[in-house]
């Protein structure tokens, strides 16, 4: 009886080697790359601590209600420190912003019945796609009691980002 299969060249075994070898390697790489599509993947886990500068940290803002918001143009900036200095006389100065640069956030509580410092900021980070403003934690004054109505309010600016904002109290 006569052999019809051939031995394969050793060309062709050397060919072959290196596709399976290719091949190998391409699935390695994929079975080690990080999945966008996986729901654990958080994106950046590590806060990024953002520079930021306090330019207004008062007890009387005339916001009554609860006011969060990102300003991105001088005109919005204007017509805050309108409302901040309609009871005054003189007015606090509206300071001068590139808003090519910076963001400028504002955070008011809403009225409070009782007299209270301006809101300060502990942090600015940059997490999972948002800016992150932890207030520091209000220690209580000893000896300060008062009955006024206030309306605390906070305005800090920190390199433009782009992105949304949230707020979290210690």
């Amino acid at each position: 009886m006569k052999n019809y299969i051939q031995k394969p060249s050793p060309v062709f075994r050397s060919l072959s080697l290196v596709v399976i070898c290719m091949c190998m390697g391409v699935f390695i790489h994929c079975k080690n790359a990080p999945s966008t599509n996986n729901p654990n993947n958080t994106g950046n886990p590590e806060p990024q601590d953002l520079a930021f500068t306090t330019l207004l940290s008062d007890s009387q803002s005339n916001f009554k209600e609860s006011t969060q918001q990102l300003i991105t143009s001088q005109e919005k900036l204007n017509s805050v420190f309108a409302t901040v200095n309609s009871t005054r006389m003189p007015g606090i100065p509206v300071p001068e912003v590139n808003f090519n640069v910076y963001d400028v956030f504002m955070y008011a509580p809403g009225e409070v019945s009782h007299g209270v410092e301006g809101p300060k900021v502990a942090s600015v980070t940059k997490q999972d796609e948002t800016v992150i403003v932890k207030l520091a934690a209000k220690e209580p004054q000893e000896g300060y009691v008062t009955t006024v109505m206030s309306q605390p309010c906070v305005l800090i600016k920190y390199k433009k980002q782009g992105l949304p904002v949230v707020v979290k109290t210690n």
